[in-house]
């Protein structure tokens, strides 16, 4: 479906007993500003709540020139667009297919084949580096001249032996044609809260707004979980080559 900032905002505004209507957040016009102003919070508040599979990727990292003070021998650069990484299933449904683990959104049991960070068990920390080296093990050391590159890196003692880094993660969506049904409803309840009191000022709608967006959630995460066809309880054709891929885990 064409969805749009303007028709997720009117969808919001509506839902709070707002007049009129917006064909542009950016135009000047009194609730086009004030949507304006929390939109890039509210949307990617909302993302972050679940592992939308819309926004669900997983990528290759890139291994930096930069080597961390200490600690840590290798930085791998996250994606500009990386959010937060997958979360683990509190109670999975078939604990064959998955495994205990830990991860930088909690403890919990994840999907073999989705595991937030790949090689499985290594340890990392995510920081943004300002200061390393070029040479640590040179006399003196060899500091890294700079310019540091904007954004976040997996610190890590793995340096590439056996492939790339990659990540499971939730990525920041700009094409709004992505979007799922559930999820526009969850973000236009989150908007609606966000502006209630701003454009009402009736704290009654904000309460209101607010415990529809929890509902919302809820709902939403059912439609979530019926993307995805995993053949686990009755197997499949790639059975075999299946097996195989949980043991190299």
């Amino acid at each position: 479906m064409l969805y749009s900032q303007a028709s997720i905002s009117n969808l919001a505004l509506g839902r709070i007993g707002a007049r009129g209507q917006i064909t542009d957040i950016n135009e000047d016009s009194p609730n086009a500003v004030k949507v304006l102003a929390v939109w890039d919070a509210v949307f990617q508040e909302v993302l972050s709540e679940r592992d939308w599979k819309f926004a669900k990727t997983r990528t290759a990292l890139q291994l930096s020139p930069i080597i961390p003070l200490y600690g840590w021998r290798y930085a791998w650069a996250l994606p500009d667009d990386f959010l937060r990484f997958v979360r683990p299933h509190k109670l999975p449904p078939d604990r064959h297919f998955y495994y205990l683990g830990w991860g930088p959104e909690g403890t919990g049991w994840y999907h073999r084949e989705d595991p937030p960070f790949w090689p499985l068990s290594t340890p990392y920390k995510i920081e943004t580096l300002t200061q390393g080296w070029t040479s640590p093990l040179s006399d003196p050391p060899v500091a890294y001249p700079g310019p540091f590159p904007t954004g976040r890196y997996a610190l890590t003692n793995y340096g590439g032996w056996h492939g790339s880094v990659m990540i499971n993660y939730i990525q920041l969506i700009t094409d709004y044609t992505q979007l799922m049904p559930g999820f526009v409803n969850c973000l236009a309840w989150r908007l609606a809260a966000e502006l209630a009191v701003g454009v009402t000022e009736d704290k009654a709608k904000f309460e209101k707004a607010e415990q529809m967006y929890r509902d919302s959630l809820n709902s939403a995460e059912a439609q979530n979980e019926t993307m995805d066809m995993v053949q686990e309880e009755t197997g499949s054709d790639s059975w075999e080559a299946a097996g195989r891929f949980a043991r190299y885990w």
